[in-house]
């Protein structure tokens, strides 16, 4: 994004240090996230957050009252892990096709307030709203209770710390279900899980190839945590030497956290998602079906094109590559640009991008612009598809360069948006990097890089100087002060937070005839920690009250909809337990409709389920249980419709939304409503929202009336998305407003009311209105 130039950056980062940044002990996850309550499924707004070395910056797409796309940015430093910084709308960059074009700032919107709770979520205050709950939008999909997805072995870069919280060594682990990780070529013997259908972990250095360990691991019910026992085996000596290994983790997308416990030593771990790999036997023989190397996989978090780096407004990119489970690699990307007026809007490309070095799967990537969303301060409202632009062109040439083709528009180089340091000095060094080797006979390498007082970039401890130096897709070369077979020469390419590929050496005319390293950076160049805060929240619900007691764990129940009688209804369970504590559940009909004979199977399981043999309301219970705690009772009604039924329930943003409403339906009310409107808009107001949802059967409205009772007034009442005569189905619920026309500060009484043809029932819903 052109919104930052170099001596803006400069600012920033002076400001986040002078402010006290290393009182922050949060470092975000890069890349886009979503507010808590509107991850729906259906089009709304979202952000792009983005922090380096404790500079912030944020966009933001949203929509105008009027129901156009739009976004907003901010950007500034992060102070105790929080930011408070005006959030800022621009126009008159470029749009598709445009060539170049400078927007300026066109309006500051009102202070945007963040406090980060853990790497993953956020309390967020936009301009006019109530402070909402925030969270990394991962749609990965992986189930609470699986580590990751089953088709696949994937290979960690760990690092160990040593009890200052210092890296100290590295290592390899690889982690999959125990039947798959057996079809990884020159497994090691002895592999004990060869039929297990657990999670199942292997670690490894390839620079002492006589130590392994094997690990089978159990969900520990919260927070992606799981609890791996095994043995490590050492033949080294020539015989087999075996000791006790745990380790307990937990991860979010490409980030884990944990715990390694040997030789009854406890030692903090962090790593990064290097390699995925599926392989399958086809004819008596492994093959793999699909690789995905670290390289291929673009950092998430702001991206730019090259030659738009100017200092002045122009459009970013916030970008995401994340693997559902079950599919391929799916790329999303919030374009934040401009239409061709100069209004600042937005786009979304949304695909299918599979960089596999086995049968890749990279198609044009649809781009899209969307309408009728959520504007800031305003109530829920999803939005729709607008205009389909056109395809766009992608590919990545390492986690921080790229191809790109716009709409309209030649392919272009484009690349990670490094703003928090400057990645064409020698600078951006400075800090501490861990470099995990993938090949055998390498040692890993700990750097403490500092700059000198001559202003080279050097560990005079390990006898290496780093200088800027080009060479294909790698950017720096470290020295050692004397080449020998331990120490040799290192390349270094892009990535300061995230996972980045390195080399032994030169090797020959292609990188990949050197010996490959995965560098990770630790510590910034004041010490803080890239990657450092716990990945989930950390407070009275969870891992550690701070007391030196554990808290009391905490259960929730997944909301169900759309239960029919007959069916089978399958309940979801989560809950917050201490690090390390394993939670058992406890699942309880507590009420059932009149003659139901419902019973829970598997009532102590993440997952139980009854068959709802009557229609009505069914009552939930849930307690967790942590082994010394025992939780409140999560509680959940679900109301179970009657065959061939037509239910009525509220559809709006209260906390009541998808609730079950009786028939007759008979409602009132009184509104006394505040509004402004600017531009094209509608004039209406949506006084009240609900949605039909049948099951078996069709049915029909009738007798559909909206009509102003007020004698003398020309105020309009209408229903918006039901009509006279429509057929509602069970494959398509209709979800519709009731809605009336400004009165210019006179009191209106309105009725709205209709018929289901096949049963009679009724709705009724009167209002005494008012707006300004």
């Amino acid at each position: 994004m052109r919104l930052i130039s170099k001596s803006i950056t400069a600012a920033l980062i002076s400001c986040a240090f002078s402010a006290g940044w290393a009182a922050n002990t949060i470092a975000p996850q890069n890349g886009n996230w979503i507010i808590s309550e509107e991850l729906g499924g259906k089009p709304g707004r979202g952000m792009g957050i983005d922090v380096q070395d404790g500079v912030f910056l944020m966009q933001l797409y949203n929509y105008n009252k009027d129901g156009s796309a739009t976004f907003h940015m901010a950007t500034g430093a992060v102070v105790d892990n929080k930011v408070d910084l005006p959030l800022k709308k621009y126009k008159g960059g470029p749009y598709f096709g445009s060539g170049r074009r400078d927007g300026v700032e066109a309006e500051d919107a009102g202070n945007v307030k963040i406090e980060f709770t853990s790497r993953t979520t956020a309390i967020i205050q936009l301009p006019g709203e109530e402070p909402k709950q925030m969270q990394r939008f991962n749609y990965e999909g992986t189930p609470e209770d699986q580590w990751s997805d089953p088709a696949f072995v994937e290979r960690w870069a760990m690092v160990a710390m040593d009890a200052d919280g210092n890296p100290s060594t590295t290592f390899l682990a690889d982690t999959a279900i125990g039947s798959q990780m057996a079809l990884v070529p020159n497994m090691a013997a002895g592999w004990p899980y060869k039929s297990s259908s657990k999670f199942t972990v292997h670690t490894l250095d390839l620079a002492t190839p006589n130590k392994h360990g094997f690990m089978e691991c159990d969900y520990l019910g919260s927070n992606m945590e799981f609890s791996c026992v095994g043995e490590q085996v050492d033949t080294s000596s020539g015989s087999a030497v075996r000791k006790p290994i745990k380790l307990v983790m937990q991860r979010s997308l490409d980030d884990l956290q944990g715990t390694l416990t040997l030789d009854g030593s406890d030692t903090k771990v962090m790593g990064a998602r290097v390699e995925q790999t599926a392989y399958a036997v086809e004819e008596n023989r492994v093959v793999t079906r699909a690789h995905f190397r670290r390289n291929s996989l673009p950092e998430a978090g702001t991206w730019i094109i090259n030659n738009e780096i100017t200092g002045k407004a122009g459009r970013g990119i916030s970008l995401d590559l994340q693997k559902p489970v079950g599919s391929k690699h799916l790329l999303f990307m919030p374009i934040y640009n401009y239409d061709e007026k100069g209004n600042a809007t937005f786009h979304i490309g949304m695909a299918t991008h599979s960089p596999s070095s086995v049968n890749p799967s990279l198609p044009a990537i649809p781009v899209t612009k969307y309408k009728g969303g959520r504007y800031l301060g305003g109530p829920a409202q999803d939005g729709v598809e607008d205009v389909y632009v056109g395809p766009e062109q992608i590919t990545f040439n390492t986690t921080a360069t790229g191809l790109l083709q716009f709409p309209k528009e030649d392919p272009v180089n484009f690349k990670r948006f490094y703003f928090g340091i400057d990645q064409d000095r020698i600078e951006s060094l400075v800090g501490t990097w861990a470099l995990v080797p993938h090949a055998g006979a390498v040692k890993h390498r700990i750097l403490h890089l500092k700059k000198t007082s001559s202003g080279v970039v050097q560990d005079k401890d390990a006898g290496y100087t780093c200088t800027v130096n080009y060479w294909l897709d790698l950017r720096f070369v470290c020295e050692p002060q004397t080449v020998t077979a331990d120490q040799q020469r290192i390349r270094l390419g892009a990535g300061f937070y995230g996972a980045a590929r390195a080399i032994l050496g030169d090797g020959g005319s292609l990188p990949d005839s050197s010996p490959e390293l995965t560098a990770i950076r630790i510590t910034d160049a004041k010490g803080n920690f890239v990657q450092g805060g716990p990945l989930y929240p950390v407070d009275d619900e969870g891992s550690n009250p701070g007391n030196g007691e554990a808290a009391a764990p905490t259960a929730q129940i997944a909301t169900v909809s759309g239960a029919v009688e007959g069916g089978t209804v399958t309940l979801e369970g989560s809950g917050k337990a201490a690090a390390g504590k394993r939670l058992t559940y406890k699942w309880t009909l507590s009420s059932v409709p009149a003659g139901s004979k419902a019973e829970l199977a598997s009532a102590d399981t993440i997952n139980p389920s009854f068959v709802a043999d009557k229609p009505g309301s069914y009552q939930i219970t849930l307690v967790v249980n942590d082994g010394s705690k025992e939780s409140a009772p999560a509680k959940l009604t679900i109301t179970v419709m009657p065959k061939d039924g037509i239910r009525l329930l509220r559809d709006d943003d209260s906390a009541a939304s998808g609730q079950a409403l009786s028939w007759p339906y008979t409602a009132s009310s009184e509104i006394s409503a505040s509004v402004a409107c600017v531009g094209g808009c509608t004039n209406t107001y949506k006084i009240a929202q609900y949605k039909l949802q049948v099951n078996g059967a069709d049915y029909t409205v009738a007798n559909l009336t909206a009509t102003n009772l007020t004698s003398g007034s020309s105020v309009a009442a209408s229903f918006e998305g039901l009509s006279e005569g429509q057929v509602v189905t069970a494959d398509k619920p209709v979800s519709f407003a009731l809605r009336s026309a400004f009165t210019n500060g006179k009191t209106v009484n309105l009725k709205f009311s209709f018929t289901i043809k096949e049963t009679g029932e009724t709705f009724s819903y009167t209002t005494v209105f008012k707006t300004n």
